[in-house]
Protein backbone atom coordinates (compact mmCIF):
# COMPACT_ATOMS: atom_id res chain seq x y z
CA UNK A 1 0.00 0.00 0.00
CA UNK A 2 1.40 3.34 -1.06
CA UNK A 3 0.67 6.31 1.18
CA UNK A 4 0.24 9.58 -0.67
CA UNK A 5 0.44 12.52 1.72
CA UNK A 6 -2.14 15.25 1.40
CA UNK A 7 -0.55 18.29 2.99
CA UNK A 8 -3.77 20.27 2.91
CA UNK A 9 -5.64 17.66 4.93
CA UNK A 10 -2.63 17.23 7.21
CA UNK A 11 -2.77 20.96 7.93
CA UNK A 12 -6.44 20.76 8.87
CA UNK A 13 -6.18 17.56 10.92
CA UNK A 14 -2.86 17.92 12.69
CA UNK A 15 -2.29 21.61 13.33
CA UNK A 16 -3.57 22.91 16.63
CA UNK A 17 -5.11 26.36 16.90
CA UNK A 18 -6.85 26.65 13.53
CA UNK A 19 -9.22 29.59 13.37
CA UNK A 20 -11.87 30.88 11.02
CA UNK A 21 -11.10 34.15 9.23
CA UNK A 22 -12.77 36.19 6.53
CA UNK A 23 -10.89 37.28 3.42
CA UNK A 24 -12.08 40.59 1.99
CA UNK A 25 -11.05 41.46 -1.56
CA UNK A 26 -12.20 44.70 -3.16
CA UNK A 27 -14.88 44.05 -5.77
CA UNK A 28 -15.38 40.39 -4.79
CA UNK A 29 -17.52 38.46 -2.36
CA UNK A 30 -16.09 37.67 1.09
CA UNK A 31 -14.44 34.25 1.47
CA UNK A 32 -14.60 32.35 4.76
CA UNK A 33 -11.30 30.63 5.58
CA UNK A 34 -12.27 27.97 8.11
CA UNK A 35 -8.78 26.44 8.45
CA UNK A 36 -6.42 29.34 8.88
CA UNK A 37 -3.26 29.23 10.99
CA UNK A 38 -2.43 32.51 12.68
CA UNK A 39 0.74 33.10 14.68
CA UNK A 40 0.77 35.44 17.62
CA UNK A 41 2.00 38.89 16.54
CA UNK A 42 5.73 38.33 16.20
CA UNK A 43 6.58 42.03 16.09
CA UNK A 44 4.93 44.84 18.02
CA UNK A 45 6.28 48.38 17.88
CA UNK A 46 5.31 51.93 17.02
CA UNK A 47 4.52 52.93 13.46
CA UNK A 48 6.61 56.01 14.27
CA UNK A 49 7.63 57.66 17.56
CA UNK A 50 4.32 58.57 19.20
CA UNK A 51 4.63 57.90 22.93
CA UNK A 52 3.22 54.43 22.31
CA UNK A 53 -0.08 55.80 20.97
CA UNK A 54 0.17 54.35 17.43
CA UNK A 55 1.00 50.63 17.77
CA UNK A 56 1.87 48.44 14.81
CA UNK A 57 1.22 44.68 14.89
CA UNK A 58 2.66 42.28 12.31
CA UNK A 59 1.43 38.72 11.91
CA UNK A 60 1.79 35.76 9.56
CA UNK A 61 -1.25 33.79 8.38
CA UNK A 62 -1.34 30.47 6.51
CA UNK A 63 -4.35 28.80 4.88
CA UNK A 64 -5.01 26.09 2.22
CA UNK A 65 -4.99 27.24 -1.40
CA UNK A 66 -8.25 25.43 -2.16
CA UNK A 67 -10.06 27.81 0.20
CA UNK A 68 -9.15 30.76 -2.08
CA UNK A 69 -7.71 29.45 -5.39
CA UNK A 70 -7.00 32.96 -6.74
CA UNK A 71 -4.13 34.82 -5.14
CA UNK A 72 -5.50 37.76 -3.11
CA UNK A 73 -4.12 41.11 -4.30
CA UNK A 74 -1.95 43.14 -1.94
CA UNK A 75 -4.07 45.39 0.20
CA UNK A 76 -6.75 42.75 0.73
CA UNK A 77 -7.88 42.28 4.31
CA UNK A 78 -8.16 39.31 6.67
CA UNK A 79 -10.62 39.66 9.55
CA UNK A 80 -10.05 37.38 12.53
CA UNK A 81 -12.46 36.10 15.19
CA UNK A 82 -11.86 39.21 17.33
CA UNK A 83 -12.95 41.42 14.39
CA UNK A 84 -9.40 42.74 13.96
CA UNK A 85 -8.52 43.79 10.41
CA UNK A 86 -5.18 42.64 8.99
CA UNK A 87 -3.94 44.18 5.74
CA UNK A 88 -2.00 41.83 3.45
CA UNK A 89 1.40 43.39 2.69
CA UNK A 90 2.98 40.36 0.99
CA UNK A 91 1.82 36.87 0.07
CA UNK A 92 3.61 33.68 -0.99
CA UNK A 93 2.27 30.52 -2.67
CA UNK A 94 3.97 27.46 -1.18
CA UNK A 95 3.51 24.86 -3.91
CA UNK A 96 4.79 21.85 -1.97
CA UNK A 97 2.17 22.15 0.75
CA UNK A 98 -0.40 24.08 -1.37
CA UNK A 99 -0.90 26.91 1.08
CA UNK A 100 -0.91 30.69 1.03
CA UNK A 101 1.45 32.42 3.48
CA UNK A 102 0.63 36.08 4.02
CA UNK A 103 2.47 38.75 5.99
CA UNK A 104 -0.20 41.06 7.42
CA UNK A 105 -0.24 44.26 9.45
CA UNK A 106 -2.68 45.97 11.77
CA UNK A 107 -2.25 49.70 12.41
CA UNK A 108 -4.30 51.54 14.99
CA UNK A 109 -4.46 54.59 17.24
CA UNK A 110 -5.17 53.98 20.90
CA UNK A 111 -8.79 54.97 21.67
CA UNK A 112 -8.45 57.84 24.13
CA UNK A 113 -10.16 61.23 24.37
CA UNK A 114 -6.94 62.98 23.35
CA UNK A 115 -6.52 60.78 20.25
CA UNK A 116 -9.38 62.10 18.16
CA UNK A 117 -10.07 64.90 15.73
CA UNK A 118 -13.02 66.55 14.04
CA UNK A 119 -12.63 66.98 10.27
CA UNK A 120 -14.26 70.04 8.70
CA UNK A 121 -14.72 71.13 5.09
CA UNK A 122 -15.39 74.64 3.83
CA UNK A 123 -18.73 75.36 2.17
CA UNK A 124 -18.68 78.80 0.55
CA UNK A 125 -21.44 81.35 0.55
CA UNK A 126 -21.68 85.13 0.13
CA UNK A 127 -20.81 87.69 2.78
CA UNK A 128 -22.30 91.16 3.31
CA UNK A 129 -19.99 92.64 0.68
CA UNK A 130 -20.76 89.79 -1.74
CA UNK A 131 -17.38 88.22 -0.94
CA UNK A 132 -16.82 84.46 -0.70
CA UNK A 133 -17.31 83.43 2.91
CA UNK A 134 -16.54 79.96 4.25
CA UNK A 135 -18.79 78.09 6.64
CA UNK A 136 -17.23 74.99 8.17
CA UNK A 137 -19.30 71.81 7.85
CA UNK A 138 -18.50 68.31 9.08
CA UNK A 139 -16.70 66.35 6.36
CA UNK A 140 -18.76 63.18 6.74
CA UNK A 141 -22.11 64.50 7.98
CA UNK A 142 -22.14 67.62 5.81
CA UNK A 143 -23.78 69.46 8.71
CA UNK A 144 -23.08 72.73 10.51
CA UNK A 145 -22.29 72.50 13.32
CA UNK A 146 -20.46 69.19 13.07
CA UNK A 147 -21.71 65.93 14.64
CA UNK A 148 -20.15 62.82 16.19
CA UNK A 149 -20.05 61.35 12.68
CA UNK A 150 -17.22 63.77 11.84
CA UNK A 151 -14.93 62.57 14.64
CA UNK A 152 -12.12 60.15 13.72
CA UNK A 153 -9.19 58.66 15.69
CA UNK A 154 -6.12 60.87 15.24
CA UNK A 155 -2.86 61.48 17.07
CA UNK A 156 -1.72 65.13 17.50
CA UNK A 157 2.03 65.38 18.09
CA UNK A 158 3.79 68.73 18.61
CA UNK A 159 6.48 69.06 15.97
CA UNK A 160 7.96 72.57 16.05
CA UNK A 161 7.24 75.94 17.63
CA UNK A 162 8.67 79.02 15.96
CA UNK A 163 8.55 82.72 16.76
CA UNK A 164 7.44 84.98 13.92
CA UNK A 165 7.95 88.73 13.77
CA UNK A 166 5.19 90.40 11.80
CA UNK A 167 3.86 93.96 11.79
CA UNK A 168 6.20 94.79 14.66
CA UNK A 169 4.71 92.06 16.87
CA UNK A 170 5.86 88.59 17.83
CA UNK A 171 3.67 85.59 17.01
CA UNK A 172 4.06 81.90 17.73
CA UNK A 173 3.69 79.35 14.95
CA UNK A 174 2.87 75.90 16.34
CA UNK A 175 3.26 73.00 13.93
CA UNK A 176 1.85 69.55 14.64
CA UNK A 177 2.28 66.16 13.05
CA UNK A 178 -1.15 64.51 12.93
CA UNK A 179 -1.50 60.78 12.29
CA UNK A 180 -4.93 59.89 10.91
CA UNK A 181 -6.70 56.56 11.27
CA UNK A 182 -8.14 56.57 7.75
CA UNK A 183 -7.66 57.99 4.28
CA UNK A 184 -9.18 61.38 3.54
CA UNK A 185 -9.54 63.32 0.25
CA UNK A 186 -6.35 63.93 -1.70
CA UNK A 187 -7.08 67.70 -1.67
CA UNK A 188 -6.82 67.75 2.12
CA UNK A 189 -3.98 70.28 2.01
CA UNK A 190 -5.84 72.59 -0.36
CA UNK A 191 -6.88 75.07 2.33
CA UNK A 192 -10.52 73.92 2.45
CA UNK A 193 -10.14 71.50 5.36
CA UNK A 194 -9.64 71.97 9.08
CA UNK A 195 -8.99 69.76 12.11
CA UNK A 196 -10.24 70.34 15.66
CA UNK A 197 -8.64 68.68 18.68
CA UNK A 198 -10.18 67.72 22.02
CA UNK A 199 -9.71 71.22 23.41
CA UNK A 200 -11.42 72.95 20.49
CA UNK A 201 -8.20 74.22 18.89
CA UNK A 202 -8.35 74.51 15.12
CA UNK A 203 -5.61 73.50 12.69
CA UNK A 204 -4.95 74.31 9.06
CA UNK A 205 -3.53 71.40 7.08
CA UNK A 206 -0.36 72.40 5.25
CA UNK A 207 0.89 69.03 4.01
CA UNK A 208 -0.69 65.61 3.50
CA UNK A 209 1.22 62.41 2.74
CA UNK A 210 1.17 58.60 2.68
CA UNK A 211 -2.52 58.29 1.73
CA UNK A 212 -1.91 55.42 -0.71
CA UNK A 213 0.53 53.40 1.42
CA UNK A 214 -0.51 50.01 2.79
CA UNK A 215 2.18 49.76 5.45
CA UNK A 216 1.46 52.96 7.41
CA UNK A 217 -1.31 55.40 8.31
CA UNK A 218 -1.68 58.73 6.48
CA UNK A 219 0.01 61.74 8.08
CA UNK A 220 -0.56 65.45 7.76
CA UNK A 221 1.38 68.51 8.92
CA UNK A 222 -0.95 71.07 10.48
CA UNK A 223 -0.49 74.55 11.91
CA UNK A 224 -2.56 75.63 14.88
CA UNK A 225 -4.74 78.67 14.15
CA UNK A 226 -4.03 81.23 16.85
CA UNK A 227 -5.57 84.42 15.43
CA UNK A 228 -8.46 85.76 13.39
CA UNK A 229 -12.10 84.74 13.09
CA UNK A 230 -11.38 81.02 13.00
CA UNK A 231 -9.44 81.21 16.25
CA UNK A 232 -12.41 82.71 18.09
CA UNK A 233 -15.02 80.75 16.02
CA UNK A 234 -18.02 82.33 17.70
CA UNK A 235 -16.30 83.29 20.92
CA UNK A 236 -15.73 86.78 22.22
CA UNK A 237 -12.50 88.38 20.99
CA UNK A 238 -10.50 90.44 23.44
CA UNK A 239 -11.56 94.06 23.83
CA UNK A 240 -9.37 97.08 23.09
CA UNK A 241 -6.45 97.86 25.33
CA UNK A 242 -7.18 100.31 28.14
CA UNK A 243 -6.35 103.94 27.46
CA UNK A 244 -3.02 105.07 28.90
CA UNK A 245 -3.14 107.12 32.07
CA UNK A 246 -1.85 110.67 31.65
CA UNK A 247 -0.71 112.79 34.57
CA UNK A 248 -3.13 115.49 35.59
CA UNK A 249 -2.22 119.03 36.52
CA UNK A 250 -3.48 120.57 39.68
Amino acid sequence: MVYTPDFTLDLERAVYGLETMTLKVEGAADIVLSNCVGDEPHLVHEMEPSDGQVPQFDNMFVWPVYRSPTQPPLGSVLVDAQDIYWTILSIQHRHIVETWRAHCRNLSILPTVANQAVVLRAVYGKGKANEAKAQWHGLFSGKHPYTKEDVIPARFQPSTEDAMLRFGSEWTRETYRVILSQKLPMTLAGGEYRLIDENGNRYRIMHYADEQRLDRLPVCIAVRITEGVEHWHGGTPPGPLPAPVFPTTA
